[in-house]
This record gives C-alpha cells, sequence and structure tokens, in this order.
C-alpha cells in the first residue's frame, strides 16, 4: 500500500497470554473467583479467557494453526476523553477462535454520565460479538436489546463486518445516530463515506437543498445548529430506523469514527491520516490526536480495521 513505509507486522498472528483481570469480551463485569485466569489474545483482535496458562497458550496455537486458512484484518482504536468527565466512546471487537468470523464496532454514549459510558461499551460488546456471526444489522439489533436491561442508558453506534465472496465480498455497515463509517482507497488517495448522519442537521440538508441551492453556506450554518440532536439510537433501533450499507470487493482501509472525531477534523485530514500511518493504531491515534489540534473538547474515538489480502503463514511455536 505504502512502499516507502516499513511493514507493519512480520508475523500476522502474534498471539501472548497473561493473567486476566476481566473478560475481554465483556470487560464490564468482574470474573467469579476460582481458576487462575488467563488472557490469550492476538494482533489481529482475537481475544479468549481460560482457567491456566497452559490451557490459554494451547488456545492460541489453535487460534494460529487455523486463522492462517482465512482472510486476516488488523485492527487498531484510539480512544480519548476530551473535557468530558466519563469517556463514553468505547469500540468493540470479536474474531472467532479459527478466524473465520469477524466483527466490530464503535459506540459513542448519549450524554456524560456513568450510565452512558455502560450503555456504550455494552452495546458495542454485543454488536461486535453478533455481527460476526449474523452481520452487521443484527449485530446493532443485538445491542437494542442489551440496551433493554440498562436504565436510562443510550448510545449511538457504527457496526461493520465482512461479507462473504457471495455476497459480494465488501464491508456490511449498520449505522444509527451520528458515528460514521468511511473506506479509504489507497491507489486513488480517497477517503469516501459509507453512512449518513442521522441528525437534525442532515434532515435540513436533505430537505432545504433545492431551496437554499445558490446559498449552501447559509444552508450548513443553519444545520450545523442542529447536528448535535440525533434522530435515532441503539436503545430505540428496529429496521425502519437503524441505516445500511453494502459495499462490493475489493475491501480496502476501513475507518470508523464519533462524532468527536469527524466534526472538528477536516475530511482532509482524516484522508491524509489514512495516508500516512500504515499501522492501523497509529493511524487511530493520530485520527483522534487531530480532533484535539482542531479544537475538539468531546469524547473522541476511531477505529482502523485493514483487510489483509491472502492467508499468511503463521509460527506455531507455543
Amino acid at each position: 500500500m505504502h512502499p516507502h513505509l516499513p511493514p507493519v507486522f512480520n508475523t500476522i498472528h502474534r498471539t501472548s497470554t497473561y493473567a486476566a483481570g476481566h473478560h475481554p469480551v465483556w470487560p464490564y463485569a468482574p470474573l467469579p473467583p476460582g481458576p487462575c485466569w488467563t488472557h490469550a489474545t492476538c494482533r489481529c483482535g482475537w481475544a479468549e479467557i481460560a482457567e491456566s496458562h497452559s490451557d490459554a497458550r494451547a488456545l492460541a496455537r489453535h487460534h494460529r494453526r487455523y486463522a492462517a486458512e482465512h482472510p486476516t484484518y488488523l485492527p487498531g482504536s484510539a480512544l480519548r476523553v476530551g473535557g468530558r468527565t466519563h469517556q463514553a466512546d468505547a469500540t468493540g471487537t470479536h474474531v472467532s477462535t479459527t478466524g473465520a468470523r469477524h466483527g466490530w464496532a464503535l459506540a459513542d454514549g448519549i450524554g456524560d454520565s456513568v450510565l452512558a459510558a455502560h450503555a456504550a461499551g455494552s452495546a458495542a460488546a454485543t454488536a461486535a460479538y453478533v455481527a460476526a456471526e449474523r452481520g452487521a444489522v443484527a449485530g446493532l439489533l443485538a445491542a437494542t436489546g442489551t440496551l433493554a436491561t440498562v436504565l436510562r442508558g443510550d448510545t449511538v453506534m457504527v457496526v461493520a463486518a465482512p461479507l462473504p465472496p457471495e455476497r459480494g465480498g465488501g464491508w456490511d455497515i449498520a449505522w444509527v445516530g451520528d458515528c460514521r463509517a468511511y473506506e479509504y482507497d489507497p491507489d486513488a488517495g480517497v477517503l469516501t463515506p459509507l453512512t449518513v448522519d442521522h441528525t437534525e442537521g442532515q434532515q435540513l440538508r436533505d430537505s432545504l437543498a433545492e431551496h437554499y441551492r445558490d446559498r449552501p453556506q447559509d444552508l450548513e450554518e443553519l444545520a450545523a445548529g442542529r447536528d448535535n440532536v440525533v434522530t435515532s439510537s441503539v436503545a430505540t433501533a428496529d429496521h425502519g430506523s437503524l441505516g445500511h450499507v453494502t459495499t462490493s470487493g475489493p475491501r480496502r482501509r476501513l475507518l470508523l469514527t464519533s462524532d468527536g472525531v469527524h466534526k472538528p477534523v477536516p475530511h482532509a485530514s482524516l484522508a491524509r491520516a489514512c495516508r500516512t500511518f500504515r499501522d492501523p493504531a497509529a493511524c487511530a491515534n493520530r485520527v483522534t490526536l487531530a480532533a484535539r489540534y482542531f479544537g475538539g473538547t468531546d469524547n473522541a474515538a476511531a477505529m482502523v480495521i485493514d483487510p489483509v489480502p491472502a492467508p499468511v503463514a503463521v509460527e506455531l511455536v507455543p
């Protein structure tokens, strides 16, 4: 993609194991007392928990052996609190043990409270897990069911999963509110939005576009004042209110952002970050830093997912 930059990883499925303090998929509840819980994780985003270090190493070996037979995606994410009291943005990643199924989600809790943070974290973890098995729409609606148990907590979110070849081999994207998904084409250097914000501001742009055809700046000033009011959310989502889009392959770099990133950061700067930083984690980190540079004060979250085009050889040494 960028021959002037060094390669990101020598071994794609490089795993590690370490003592666990919480569950890797559901980090918002403590582990029950008992065995010596141990995490097993991989650079591709796979994570599992075992009752002993030896079991975790066995899971890691199993993952490395079978994940090499499937398409791989390298995720990177970054979160910054900004001027808020609580970090109400969250990301979720799920990769099956064999590497055959993948799902990702980025959520932005509504408000600045513990409930908003819990809603975002719960929704992102649930959506990523279900999307990996059943697609982005199913993942988002599963999160709706999860939030039914969270008193007064709500969030907006974007969910992504890869489509199988028989369905186009592209991205499967579902969203509510003003979280966004972009696809970056490295050959053309173009960052294309895949989602349209569900906000009152965007409704004004759509409904008044013809009336303000000769005064686009006036329309933008009018709509910008209502961009902070979302018209859909996870807690109230159904098939009629959520947004859904699919792309055709080949899959390219996917960028997911909360409004704390894409509101203050110009589109050209987002594209420049995608072009400059080959490492997905570095790209996500610089995008959230850019939000601060351009004066953003909201929570900022970004997730970058890079598809690896072909299976790669893996090292099977534990």
